[in-house]
């Protein structure tokens, strides 16, 4: 499986090393980056994380954990305001070769993340549907709620129970070792919650095999 082809370079490379561009090579007239970042992959309707392991202007190589085919559509979300769209050219073992519909600006997608845009909204790492229940551990007892969806770094959730902005709980998801995350936002039933130590790239592709939400 491709989670435990990558273990040895989590948990920090899809966040860190991702940041960054590496070193260049040359493959006959492309430049291709190397840059290690995690991204969200969307293929007739069903999204999956997927792993950037290089780019250059005209296309990239990805790490996907289910299977694709040549000649599919592709749409790669590496950021919630960096997106592009392809087609995958070759395949191999977890992994896919895309061809990008227009040539891109790989400086600008791999920048850094902005302090916020125009609207004053920071744009977020891929977010991915998920079905669980969540058990929280609060300085004032136990919060329950349902998992709406989840990220490298945090999750948003559905509940009835109360807590404030900036309180810090300690997270339980049946199948993922217990993290402690502060509350970012509350409204309308729904929380959203930051973990202080990111999850992995191999420990969500794992977990997302068996609750990733239907779209």
């Amino acid at each position: 499986m491709l989670h435990s082809k990558i273990t040895a370079e989590d948990p920090q490379v899809a966040q860190e090393t991702s940041e960054q561009q590496g070193q260049a090579d040359r493959r006959g007239s492309e430049r291709y980056v190397t840059v290690l970042k995690v991204g969200r992959a969307v293929i007739d309707g069903h999204d999956q994380l997927c792993l950037v392991r290089n780019m250059s202007r005209d296309g990239a190589k990805l790490d996907l954990y289910h299977g694709v085919a040549a000649d599919q559509k592709i749409t790669i979300e590496l950021r919630s305001d960096k997106v592009v769209t392809g087609t995958v050219r070759w395949v191999g073992d977890h992994a896919a070769g895309i061809e990008f519909d227009d040539p891109v600006d790989v400086s600008d997608l791999l920048q850094g993340r902005p302090n916020r845009s125009v609207l004053r909204k920071l744009p977020r790492a891929p977010r991915f549907l998920a079905q669980a229940k969540v058990h929280m551990d609060h300085d004032h007892g136990a919060l329950t709620a349902d998992l709406v969806n989840i990220s490298l770094h945090g999750l948003c959730i559905e509940t009835q129970d109360h807590a404030k902005v900036d309180d810090t709980v300690v997270v339980r998801i049946e199948g993922l070792p217990a993290r402690t995350a502060t509350v970012r936002w509350v409204r309308q039933g729904m929380m959203g919650l930051h973990f202080e130590m990111p999850m992995s790239f191999s420990e969500l592709a794992r977990w997302l095999e068996d609750h990733q939400a239907e779209d």
